[in-house]
């Protein structure tokens, strides 16, 4: 294995050892391993600049957050929506009911309406028929009061030499 000798500043050597700490590595371990995860990272990325890639992937963090957000408030709009769908359903179901109640009520509405319709054609009928009778009953006393006054006694003739026959029947 070759080795490579590499002059770093202080605050960069600082920042090293603190990741070595925390790892529990040496030094020579922890440069092995970040290069070849360096290189490892320009395989994948096809040679592309750490550096430029470290703005895209802010970049697509910040439009990441942002869809994020979107998506809750679409899921809480959703929601809403459903909420708003199911009282509607409600509504709906007891207008449906009042309905159906209401369509019962007009069939008896309807079929009392074609009683009371039968009812009074019977008692306009009856009506008629009594109007029938009477109307005859005047006519019958009408042709009998008639037939009285024909009948009537004549005056005697004693009366009608005094009073004179054109003076009787005043």
């Amino acid at each position: 294995m070759q080795r490579i000798h590499a002059p770093f500043d202080e605050p960069t050597l600082a920042q090293i050892d603190r990741e070595v700490e925390k790892k529990g590595i040496s030094r020579a371990q922890w440069l092995t391993s970040t290069v070849g995860a360096y290189l490892r990272l320009l395989e994948l990325t096809k040679g592309a600049d750490p550096a430029e890639m470290a703005q895209e992937l802010a970049q697509l963090r910040s439009t990441n957050e942002s869809q994020w957000r979107e998506s809750q408030q679409l899921k809480r709009s959703e929601e809403k929506a459903r909420q708003d769908l199911e009282q509607t359903r409600r509504k709906v179901s007891l207008l449906e009911d009042q309905v159906a109640k209401d369509l019962i009520e007009l069939e008896k509405a309807r079929s009392d309406m074609l009683l009371l319709g039968r009812d009074l054609a019977h008692y306009q009928d009856t009506i008629k028929l009594k109007d029938q009778e009477i109307a005859f009953l005047q006519a019958h006393i009408s042709q009998l009061t008639q037939s009285f006054s024909q009948l009537s006694l004549k005056p005697g003739e004693e009366e009608i030499k005094r009073k004179g026959w054109w003076q009787f029947w005043r």
